[in-house]
């Protein structure tokens, strides 16, 4: 008889996501966002395999497709993932996540950003004349050049300044349509030769769904970065 087949390799041993090791897992619900904890039972070059959820002493599996966002605690920080449900196993007893192709240490950054390049439909300045109680728009021209649950840099010729409220409306390839509010943060002038300046925005008031659509699109775009190997 010939050796068994080498266990599929772990990708995030060094990241501390390892069997036995709790998971708090956050979902969308109807009535507002559902929190539930759990533990990781496998991991593999595919997939994540938790306990399913419980709620009382109910289990609480949880449909194929549903986007999870995930966070542990490893070395005393907190590491966070976003991913999704790709299937259950035989018993029931375990949800089998879907590897998630980058895992984000939350003392590095509020939200992980990814380099994208979107050409929006339409990106406009808000602005309230001070004698009049109705907003105005001014599209102004740009392309997101990077983009994260909780903000985006647009690349644009135009002039602006912090403190300023941009709308901003864009399709996401294979996710869907977005259509949010954001304040400029902070503006980087461009540097010689060049004639773009970088315009730093957080979202505002942003719906749930919009921020889980955002969190899709950059989830499906990470894992095809990695099987390019860019990751």
């Amino acid at each position: 008889m010939g050796a068994p087949a080498p266990r599929p390799k772990n990708p995030f041993m060094a990241q501390g996501l390892l069997p036995g090791t709790a998971l708090r897992i956050e979902v969308s619900a109807r009535d507002g966002d559902e929190s539930y904890a759990t533990r990781i039972e496998d991991v593999d070059d595919e997939r994540v395999a938790i306990l399913v959820p419980m709620r009382g002493l109910k289990p609480r599996p949880l449909p194929v497709g549903t986007l999870v966002r995930a966070a542990y605690i490893f070395r005393n920080k907190r590491w966070r993932f976003v991913t999704e449900v790709a299937g259950h196993s035989e018993d029931g007893a375990c949800e089998y996540l879907r590897l998630p192709a980058f895992i984000d240490c939350h003392e590095r950054r509020r939200n992980y950003r990814l380099q994208v390049a979107i050409k929006p439909s339409r990106i406009y300045r808000i602005a309230v004349p001070a004698e009049e109680e109705t907003e105005t728009e001014v599209e102004i021209d740009g392309t997101i050049v990077d983009l994260s649950e909780s903000g985006c840099c647009i690349a644009s010729k135009a002039f602006a300044m912090p403190g300023e409220r941009l709308g901003l409306e864009a399709h996401l390839p294979e996710a869907g349509d977005i259509a949010v509010r954001a304040r400029i943060v902070f503006v980087r002038e461009p540097e010689r030769g060049y004639r773009m300046r970088r315009i730093h925005c957080e979202f505002l008031d942003m719906p749930r769904g919009q921020r889980d659509l955002i969190a899709r699109y950059l989830m499906r775009r990470q894992l095809e970065m990695r099987r390019r190997g860019q990751l």
